[in-house]
């Protein structure tokens, strides 16, 4: 196999690399360490000056504000960002997971007033999908939207929405036909949060990140507020969420950059007078840890080469990387505490005496509650049980 990537993408990497260098200050590095709101640091400065360059939309069509590069220049950004821990709360959603639903159901009038400011890194946007009723099972959400002449007006509430206490827009799953059948007479609506009516309640998740639970009470939105077909947005959500999955490919590069600082502090730190690098466990551990991330890394290569062809996301692709990411960082996580011991437990308002800069303190807790975002590993389990495997039900 050559994992050699286009000389264009390359070069790229270079300049994305001294772009970092420069523009990664380190009040910005401290807050993607400890940012208390978010898992991966906000800052919408930050996401404006890469919108400038337009590397939040590298691979979208010129016409919306995007370069038109290949997959492997996207690649590329999303693993130098990766591995220089820089921060992407400001503009993933957007330009990951809104942009290109946008791009391929929204209406003419939508692509123009929407994806240009998310090009640029102005609109921040979050997206609400379960509700307490609901789970992960979005089938069964209960938050309505009635039309009412030129508008809709919405009622019910979201819960576990990240993002939203700083978000421009915000992508809702509702119900628009409660006489249908689950699956159907569901639609995807697109709300300003400057619209009335709307209430938000923070909740902190184990890890001390914020999402958020939120009401409808008679929010009104225009009618063209509706994203692709009335009553088809539960389909719509299934193309989407594969193209989520199919976001940061490059975050194996952060995971390696974190196994790379567990193998020096093996070296550096000694139990009983030896080094923990010379005991068998840990060296069995860090080697398990280095097969797992390259293996992330071939995933996301077999992912990236199967959207150079210009096709949708891969389900079945996206869903082993999303199961093995899951479940093997929840594993490694472990490995890592049980290394560094009881100081893996010292958090960040401790610096001083936390090993690592308290870096698998957060890991820990993250690999919990995070791994329920864009779906637990039951459900990716799930998934590949019923489309990789063909297990029946």
């Amino acid at each position: 196999m050559d994992f050699t990537f286009p000389e264009a993408a390359e070069k790229f990497r270079l300049e994305v690399r001294e772009f970092l260098k420069k523009e990664l200050t380190p009040e910005i590095r401290d807050e993607y360490a400890h940012c208390t709101d978010y898992p991966h640091g906000f800052n919408k400065a930050f996401t404006r000056k890469l919108g400038q360059k337009g590397w939040l939309t590298l691979t979208w069509p010129k016409e919306y504000g995007g370069l038109g590069l290949d997959i492997w220049h996207r690649l590329v950004f999303d693993e130098e960002m990766a591995a220089a821990h820089a921060p992407v709360a400001a503009h993933q959603v957007a330009a990951n997971f809104v942009g290109p639903a946008l791009i391929h159901y929204g209406t003419e009038e939508q692509k123009k007033k929407y994806l240009p400011p998310i090009a640029r890194g102005e609109a921040t946007w979050a997206v609400g999908m379960t509700e307490a009723n609901a789970g992960t099972d979005l089938a069964s959400i209960e938050t309505r939207a009635v039309r009412d002449g030129d508008e809709w007006v919405i009622n019910g509430n979201k819960m576990y929405t990240e993002h939203l206490q700083d978000a421009d827009y915000y992508w809702v799953l509702v119900r628009t036909d409660p006489s249908a059948e689950r699956h159907r007479g569901i639609s995807i609506m697109v709300i300003d949060m400057k619209t009335p009516g709307i209430q938000i309640l923070p909740l902190w998740t184990m890890d001390g990140y914020r999402v958020n639970q939120v009401y409808f009470e008679d929010v009104r939105v225009p009618a063209d507020a509706v994203l692709g077909e009335v009553n088809r947005g539960f389909y719509h959500l299934a193309m989407t969420l594969n193209t989520m999955r199919a976001a940061g490919l490059g975050g194996w590069t952060e995971t390696r950059r974190d196994l790379e600082d567990l193998v020096l502090y093996a070296k550096q730190t000694k139990v009983n007078g030896r080094p923990l690098i010379e005991d068998e466990w840990v060296q069995n551990g860090l080697a398990d840890f280095m097969i797992h991330n390259q293996i992330s890394r071939l995933l996301a290569y077999r992912v990236a080469s199967m959207l150079e062809s210009g096709g949708p996301a891969p389900d079945r692709e996206t869903a082993v990387r999303q199961v093995w990411t899951k479940v093997y960082g929840q594993l490694h996580v472990k490995f890592a505490c049980d290394l560094i011991g009881m100081g893996s437990q010292i958090g960040h308002h401790s610096p001083q005496f936390a090993p690592l800069a308290a870096r698998w303190e957060r890991r820990y807790m993250g690999a919990i509650a995070g791994a329920h975002n864009g779906g637990t590993p039951e459900n990716a389990l799930n998934t590949v049980a019923l489309r990789v495997l063909g297990l029946p039900r």
